[in-house]
């Protein structure tokens, strides 16, 4: 049972701090006359559903869907890891990565109990 509250509560959080970067990408993208602002505003909706999501395995206890919420949460956190190596900011590389291999070793410990 600790295991998946952990992993729940990493998800939620890491999922929470996701939605933090697509209202920052509102907030910078409405001064720009182009379409940066749209392309926010999609991926605000996305991060807020995903919030959303996060929330649900502690109302109702479901590993399976705690285990596709993770799994969704270490896939964007894995690929904004990827993006953050393109781009070339350490920042954005490694803190997604490390916080995409904590929350696959805490899905991996929910498997073991």
């Amino acid at each position: 049972m600790l295991y998946y509250y952990l992993c729940a509560a990493f998800t939620l959080i890491s999922s929470i701090v996701s939605f933090g970067f697509s209202i920052d990408a509102i907030l910078k993208s409405k001064k720009l006359k182009d379409h940066s602002y749209t392309n926010a505003m999609y991926a605000f909706s996305r991060s807020l559903s995903l919030v959303l999501a996060s929330f649900i395995p502690f109302f109702y206890e479901s590993h399976a869907f705690l285990v596709a919420v993770s799994i969704v949460m270490i896939s964007v956190q894995f690929i904004d890891g990827i993006i953050g190596m393109i781009i070339k900011n350490t920042f954005k590389t490694i803190g997604p990565l490390l916080t995409a291999f904590g929350n696959g070793i805490l899905l991996f410990l929910l498997f073991l109990n």
